[in-house]
């Protein structure tokens, strides 16, 4: 019997906090999940370091050049069932206004507001964790 090991995607996602709120964008249209919000970020390419690909999707999305300086690793977890790695940043710092590249919509939204939108499933793990740990955004409630 041949043992056949899973490849999983590795995907970074970036929590933009600026005035005691976080940045939430939806998923554009023909994008699987369409319409659902989530945490800008996406796929890192074969070769990347994940910082790498946080600058490069965080551009290539809203046109914003994160301050690598003033980024924090947050938590990780894998989603076993779409075979994915998602590790999450958060980042306080940037360069430029943002744009929609991708004719997603954005919105600014406090911590405690977050229910109130349609996330995508695979943020559930990450929202019981800044919940559960409300000394990493005291502010943003």
């Amino acid at each position: 019997m041949q043992i056949i090991e899973a490849k999983y995607q590795d995907v970074v996602a970036c929590i933009l906090i600026k005035k005691n709120k976080i940045l939430i964008s939806s998923r554009p249209y023909p994008k699987i999940f369409h319409g659902f919000y989530e945490f800008p970020g996406g796929k890192v390419s074969s070769g990347e370091f994940l910082l790498e690909s946080l600058f490069r999707e965080i551009k290539e999305e809203l046109d914003l050049e994160i301050d690598l300086q003033k980024v924090i690793f947050l938590t990780n977890y894998s989603i076993k069932i779409r075979q994915i790695n998602l590790y999450f940043f958060t980042c306080t710092s940037w360069k430029g206004k943002i744009r929609a590249k991708e004719g997603q919509k954005f919105k600014w939204v406090r911590l405690s507001d977050l229910k109130k939108f349609n996330l995508l499933r695979s943020n559930q793990k990450l929202l019981k964790f800044i919940f559960s740990s409300r000394y990493l955004f005291p502010t943003c409630y």
